[in-house]
């Protein structure tokens, strides 16, 4: 009998790699949360920090992954502009920067859905909060995939999506079936 690869999951490291920590950056996206977005943006344009496997999930039109840095060039060039979906790396090393660099491309952005850890007490979870639209608390803690599509377990944290853009009323609709959706008041 073959083992369904969604009921399986690694605990904070892969197999056959012996003790090394599970790689803090690289937690993909569940295919229902990327479509949830998907659902409110049409599209997605582009995912910054990315790679070839998990854009087999996002299908995002472009991508930049560890060779192509998001980090090192203008995410929409000039006059053209587009939709974001942006799972960051969470490392402490990585996730202001990753932060900074899209808040300094949100000229070009015309929508964004932006998944992170609630981390509410830090500066980069307070900066993507300043500039977003609506905020999703999720009620769950998400299921991150691997490379392989098993689960990861060892998530310690619950998750929150930010929203940038004109389409809150969908937003809110449909990121309302997973968790409570909030309005900044400014």
């Amino acid at each position: 009998m073959k083992a369904n690869k969604n009921k399986l999951s690694y605990i904070a490291r892969k197999p056959s790699v012996g003790p090394k920590i599970r790689d803090s950056d690289s937690w993909f996206t569940p295919e229902y949360y990327v479509e949830l977005s998907r659902m409110v943006m049409d599209t997605i344009d582009l995912d910054p920090f990315s790679s070839h496997d998990a854009n087999k999930i996002v299908k995002a039109k472009r991508y930049f992954d560890i060779s192509n840095s998001a980090f090192d060039k203008p995410w929409f060039i000039t006059k053209e502009k587009g939709t974001v979906f942006m799972n960051p790396p969470y490392s402490r090393a990585l996730i202001e920067k990753a932060v900074d660099c899209f808040l300094s491309n949100m000229s070009g952005i015309t929508q964004a859905v932006v998944l992170v850890n609630n981390a509410t007490e830090t500066r980069w979870f307070q900066k993507l909060l300043s500039k977003s639209d609506l905020t999703c608390l999720v009620s769950t803690r998400i299921a991150f995939k691997n490379v392989d599509g098993k689960n990861l377990s060892g998530n310690t944290r619950g998750q929150v999506f930010f929203y940038y853009g004109r389409r809150s009323v969908s937003f809110s609709r449909i990121f309302s079936s997973i968790g409570t959706v909030l309005a900044p008041v400014r």
